[in-house]
């Protein structure tokens, strides 16, 4: 009983620094730069037919519709549910301003954690995690959740997020 309270303590410690850390912006982390995407325009240029339904296929129609870009880092899914996650780091007029996270969940037979989330983004656009509340979106066909975070507070940026939302919303519906 001891070991698995230890357990829960450093995985609870794991999981408050990874939130933290990722609404910490641009803070010289080791991610790879990427080029600054300020001039690509969001669009629907590249349907998801073609695209395998699973994370790995939301990713390369994200990417292939400029809403991405850069080389993702895996992040842990299980403490929210999910079965896997990834998370970018890239430029929208500025620099490594933009992080956006994906989620991909195991609808068939969700855990009580996946169903938590899952139902309060539903309701709320938002989760809350260890006391922390995370803004984030699901997509039409409640599969996937993507956490946007843009350190810009510019008009443009915001209508660059809200079309990266859009695109993300309709894969796959």
């Amino acid at each position: 009983m001891k070991m698995k309270k230890i357990l829960i303590l450093a995985l609870a410690v794991v999981m408050a620094g990874s939130l933290a850390a990722c609404g910490m912006g641009d803070v010289g982390g080791t991610q790879p730069a990427a080029s600054n995407a300020s001039s690509q325009t969001v669009s629907s240029a590249v349907g998801s037919d073609n695209m395998e339904d699973s994370l790995a296929g939301l990713e390369k129609y994200l990417a292939a519709n400029s809403a991405i870009s850069g080389t993702p880092t895996e992040m842990k899914a299980d403490f929210i549910g999910a079965k896997s996650g990834a998370k970018y780091l890239f430029a929208y007029n500025g620099k490594n301003n933009v992080t956006v996270e994906l989620y991909e969940f195991d609808t068939g037979s969700p855990s009580s954690q996946a169903t938590a989330v899952l139902d309060e983004v539903k309701a709320k656009n938002r989760f809350t995690i260890m006391n922390q509340t995370v803004p984030a979106v699901i997509s039409d066909n409640g599969k996937y959740i993507m956490i946007y975070k843009d350190t810009s507070g510019s008009d443009q940026n915001k209508k660059h997020q809200e079309d990266v939302a859009k695109l993300f919303k309709e894969f796959k519906k």
